[in-house]
């Protein structure tokens, strides 16, 4: 029997781009526009029509063989996206799910199946049209005025949908910033080719504004930062206020602009010469010549701390540096791009591809670079496998000696199950370098991580009898419950800090690389609530309220200064925070966060360009600013901000990709 076909090769491959970028747009619309609906409508058309135009240009056997292939590929990668989407409430970059497969695939084997098995009739409704084109389609061929047609309409949907991007999201970048954003705003194919083709949308210049960067009030310079009490006031004493330097390198950016004839670099030293540096304030030095215990905790939340339920991370956190507002932004890409913030103080460029492109760069200005250079022993230690995201390579070109996880060494103290001990990595790993000061120390926890259920998660079996009492769901209180082992383990930890009579010389940060995204209402992780609400006893309705979490910075010879920050403060701003605290040569104008203590201006962003400062918040999804109560702008003011965030996403994105800091390096002293 002739096979019969209704659909030519060319226009079965325009067909199937488009029903795939309709579908993910579909399952993942929430908070969708109709502006948006168009931008992703017009470029999936031209994607088709371009998909076609190549198809056209093929023999007919040829044509059939490329089309089902291009379909499938299509098909298979809108379902990894769908799937990626609601377990990590993020679209990702091929590289990054590259990256991360590995890992995944050995944790969440079992997960992954039951995923599939339940989710088998979207796999269906996007394969079973490629497998029945396959079986029984046959090749049509266009004629030369349609592959013309199909040339012009592939031209003019990209660009009626480029003209949708600037209208609607104010900035044709939006393509080439975060991958998750760009999904959101313009569709899954053209971010994919934006992704492949990050100079294809404008290169990454800066903006000229007056004051970028500048201090909060000039005229304070002498005085203690606002939000903050501590020591080190001259009020009541005959003595002058002491003047406060910046915080700069002696190097001159603006002849270096002048004589570098890479235009990439000559303009990013243009941009730092441009920047207004933070000053040295009350607490410059104050923790000079201390150890260092920086520790990243998995998923960690500010409702995690407790007085009665967690009585060691209260007071770390309350008799510590407090602070009020910290937000720890959901980069993409989960664990590893919450470690390259809170390390590097930059905005990952390229996913969990970030960090392992960072460790092939000059990043100097580094706190365990910069402790390892003053002869402090350092190591970095995680309690699951040592090799998951390469982090044995990359932590140990990020300043610390050796690496140490379950695989290289750490299986001497702690038992291998899912997720591992945090309580059993510290009884185990403070051992190793207690007596060895100064020491600069890194962790990765583990214990917090999802799934949360009795089932699913070690750590919450072991402690869920500890939350019973608590009034909430079995799904927060298992979450609760993995957390108290990092509650454990932090026990532990200044146990030993204080048995070896070093609390007081020994400076423990603590900061969470992500919010649980494991909470939230996810077939993924059998969620069918939103348990993030739950636990953070209030609806959660954008990414302030999402990402809001804790800082602590503690040691025991502050717990009787009361040290308080009120401004906003987020990831970025620890490096610069941390260098300015142990007096470590710096130049507040190559962070990109500032010092809290210093009198730069609070400006905490996320990839998509939101922000909060201390005078309001601007939401991009909506454009929309909100000001804080009390607090007055003036017309310039979102224009502005705007423009400094901005300057400081495309700052970071260009540090890593020309790798500047290498640059710089040579004239640092």
């Amino acid at each position: 029997m002739k096979k019969k076909t209704f659909l030519p090769a060319w226009l079965y491959i325009w067909l199937t781009a488009l029903y795939c970028e309709l579908m993910i747009y579909v399952w993942n619309a929430e908070g969708s526009t109709l502006g948006r609906f168009l931008t992703v409508l017009f470029f999936a058309i031209g994607e088709g029509a371009l998909l076609a135009f190549v198809v056209s240009l093929l023999r007919p056997k040829a044509a059939k063989i490329t089309a089902v292939v291009l379909a499938a590929v299509m098909s298979v990668f809108t379902l990894a996206e769908h799937f990626l989407r609601d377990a990590y409430q993020v679209f990702m970059s091929i590289s990054t799910i590259i990256s991360g497969a590995g890992g995944v695939a050995e944790d969440y084997f079992g997960l992954i199946m039951k995923l599939l098995l339940r989710d088998i009739w979207r796999i269906l409704l996007m394969l079973i049209p490629v497998g029945l084109y396959a079986w029984r389609g046959k090749p049509g061929q266009a004629g030369k005025l349609m592959k013309k047609n199909l040339a012009i309409t592939a031209a003019g949907m990209y660009l009626l949908g480029m003209s949708f991007v600037v209208g609607v999201n104010g900035d044709p970048s939006v393509l080439t910033g975060d991958f998750d954003t760009a999904v959101r705003s313009c569709g899954l194919h053209i971010s994919l080719i934006a992704d492949f083709f990050p100079d294809s949308t404008g290169d990454l210049d800066f903006e000229e504004l007056p004051q970028q960067g500048g201090n909060k009030d000039p005229e304070k310079e002498t005085e203690a930062p606002e939000g903050t009490q501590g020591t080190g006031s001259t009020e009541g004493t005959t003595e002058p206020p002491k003047v406060y330097g910046p915080q700069v390198l002696n190097i001159d950016f603006e002849k270096l602009a002048s004589t570098e004839t890479k235009e990439a670099i000559a303009s990013l030293h243009k941009y730092v010469a441009s920047q207004t540096p933070a000053k040295e304030n009350e607490y410059t030095g104050l923790f000079k010549g201390k150890n260092l215990i920086f520790i990243t905790a998995e998923a960690f939340a500010a409702e995690v701390i407790d007085p009665q339920l967690t009585p060691t991370l209260y007071r770390l956190a309350t008799k510590g540096i407090q602070f009020k507002d910290y937000y720890q932004p959901a980069w993409g890409g989960s664990t590893s791009t919450g470690e390259f913030t809170n390390i590097t103080g930059l905005v990952p460029a390229n996913g969990i591809d970030s960090i392992k492109e960072g460790t092939q760069q000059n990043m100097f200005l580094l706190m365990g670079k910069q402790l390892q250079k003053a002869g402090y022993f350092s190591a970095a230690y995680h309690n699951h496998t040592y090799d998951y995201y390469s982090r044995h390579k990359t932590h140990t070109a990020l300043g610390y000696d050796e690496f140490i996880g379950y695989g290289n060494g750490m299986e001497a103290g702690v038992k291998k199950q899912w997720p591992e001990s945090d309580l059993e990595l510290m009884d185990y790993s403070v051992g190793l370098y207690v007596d060895k000061q100064p020491f600069s120390i890194y962790y990765m926890t583990v214990s917090g991580h999802c799934l949360y259920s009795v089932g699913g998660n070690n750590m919450s079996r072991k402690n869920i009898d500890k939350v019973a009492h608590l009034d909430a769901s079995d799904t927060v209180k298992a979450y609760m419950a993995a957390n108290l082992e990092l509650e454990y383990g932090m026990a532990s930890l200044v146990r030993q800090l204080e048995e070896a009579g070093i609390a007081d010389d020994t400076v423990i940060v603590l900061a969470t690389d992500h919010y649980p995204y494991g909470l939230e209402k996810s077939s993924t992780w059998n969620n069918t609530e939103d348990y993030l609400s739950e636990l953070y006893g209030k609806e959660v309705t954008d990414c302030f309220i999402r990402d809001h979490s804790a800082l602590i910075i503690w040691s025991g010879c502050i717990e009787d200064q009361n040290i308080v920050v009120e401004e906003p403060v987020f990831s970025l701003d620890i490096l610069p925070t941390l260098s300015n605290l142990f007096d470590v040569e710096y130049d507040s104008r190559l962070m990109v966060g500032r010092d809290v203590f210093s009198d730069a201006e609070p400006i905490i962003f996320w990839a998509d360009r939101s922000w909060i400062t201390d005078k309001g918040s601007y939401n991009v999804s909506n454009k929309t600013f909100t000001p804080k109560a009390g607090a007055t702008v003036d017309e310039e003011y979102v224009s502005r901000i705007n423009s400094i965030v901005k300057n400081k996403i495309n700052f970071s994105k260009s540090v890593q990709k020309e790798d500047y800091f290498d640059y710089v390096y040579p004239y640092f002293r």
